[in-house]
């Protein structure tokens, strides 16, 4: 039987209702119902959540219903993988020990029916991110997750959905600057490939790429902000595709 695997990023779940969240949301729900239906394995790589940090007892509570439909997945046999983002990184015992969910804080290499995959959130990768690696080291590292921990869940992620709501317009970025960006994420998949693997997957840069290259292929998954892009391999082949309540319709 040919296995079948889905592919998302980016989602940004926030911690407050609005009307664009519970859109996102539904969307979100169809679309793991789907997954859930087919028994398929699931990659979300990197993001789901616009924040999160894993306290020793307490889970943020509008996650609550997400978080559950994840765990029913699992019992319902479905495999799945969290890779960690820039803005959800501190996962830890919670998702492999509560939910049975495999967590990977770094890049996944995989074979799936013969097609070899390597599945990368891909922050950091750029030339001009030298300053943002340090940082990330920094982040990542025990001594600042041990002080982080001693501030309460309210203010952390109260800082949280503060930083979120001022630097939304921080986003918005020159359109030279994202072609940039994606010709050198392109460039960057093209050496992964060169290295034997027939898939290269990312998330990150919220910019839908479905680019063949020798025979392979780079994707950049998109976001479930603005595009509702994901990718889907069925066994054989691997594709972008979009979301919009129409099953596996292709989006580029």
């Amino acid at each position: 039987m040919l296995t079948q695997i889905y592919f998302i990023s980016d989602i940004h779940l926030h911690c407050y209702h609005s009307e664009s969240e519970n859109r996102k949301k539904a969307y979100l729900f169809d679309f793991f119902n789907e997954v859930k239906e087919k028994k398929a394995i699931l990659y979300i790589v990197g993001d789901m959540f616009d924040f999160w940090f894993e306290y020793k007892h307490v889970i943020p509570r509008h996650f609550f219903k997400v978080l559950r439909l994840l765990q029913e997945m699992v019992e319902a046999g479905c495999e799945i993988h969290v890779l960690a983002g820039n803005h959800d990184y501190w996962f830890e015992s919670f998702l492999p020990e509560e939910l049975g969910i495999e967590f990977h804080p770094d890049s996944v290499e995989a074979t799936y029916n013969g097609k070899s995959f390597y599945i990368y959130h891909a922050d950091g990768i750029l030339k001009q991110d030298r300053g943002y690696r340090f940082i990330k080291k920094v982040l990542r590292s025990r001594f600042f997750i041990s002080l982080f921990r001693l501030v309460h869940p309210g203010i952390s992620f109260g800082i949280a959905n503060y930083i979120s709501s001022k630097s939304r317009h921080l986003t918005l970025r020159n359109p030279s600057l994202i072609e940039e960006e994606r010709q050198e994420l392109i460039e960057y998949g093209q050496t992964v490939i060169d290295r034997g693997y027939d898939f290269v997957v990312t998330g990150h840069f919220h910019l839908p790429t479905d680019h063949p290259y020798k025979n392979g292929k780079l994707i950049n998954l998109g976001d479930w902000i603005r595009y509702f892009t994901f990718g889907y391999f069925d066994g054989r082949n691997m594709q972008l595709c979009y979301w919009n309540q129409d099953f596996l319709k292709k989006s580029l």
